[in-house]
């Protein structure tokens, strides 16, 4: 979850960064001396021109968003998954277990992400119902992971439950 949260926002920081680079470069104004002819005592004890700070430049707004790098890590946990389920179940112990908690974990926060940042945007439903929702997805997360590693270390795990399940007869 903490990957997820680095890896979305790297592009807008480098982003920031860019900006700040190109506001700090453009800072200094070579600007015209608006004073009237008749206050300005000697054209050679004062510059022509001076400079000026420019006001708050409006800020350019980013995408939600690069995904760019999170794609290929998501695609390559879900193959991973595909391994990762049937030898959690064939071969039931901690390790595949956690392994399989905290995969499945992390598969469901990017995908109930996605859902949560594409449909609680700020322009449809205020500044304070998307940070909301974030922020309740990630105590769900939270708490569903360590749930799952209570369940993993304290009980049976998930491989033995998927096969108790399974061996449930009428």
């Amino acid at each position: 979850m903490a990957l997820a949260l680095i890896l979305r926002n790297a592009p807008k920081i480098q982003a920031g960064a860019f900006q700040q680079n190109l506001i700090k470069s453009s800072s200094i104004l070579m600007v015209r001396d608006l004073a009237p002819a008749h206050k300005q005592h000697s054209t050679l004890s004062k510059p022509s021109h001076s400079l000026i700070a420019p006001q708050k430049f409006s800020q350019v707004r980013l995408m939600s968003a690069d995904h760019s790098k999170l794609w290929p890590m998501e695609k390559a946990l879900s193959v991973s998954m595909i391994a990762l389920v049937p030898a959690a179940i064939a071969m039931p112990n901690i390790v595949f277990d956690n392994l399989l908690a905290v995969a499945s974990v992390i598969h469901f926060h990017w995908g109930l992400e996605a859902v949560v940042v594409d449909y609680a945007r700020p322009i449809v439903v205020g500044n304070i119902l998307p940070k909301l929702a974030l922020g309740l997805l990630y105590l769900i997360s939270a708490t569903t992971l360590g749930g799952l590693i209570y369940f993993n270390i304290n009980d049976i795990g998930i491989g033995k439950t998927i096969r108790k399940f399974w061996a449930i007869k009428e």
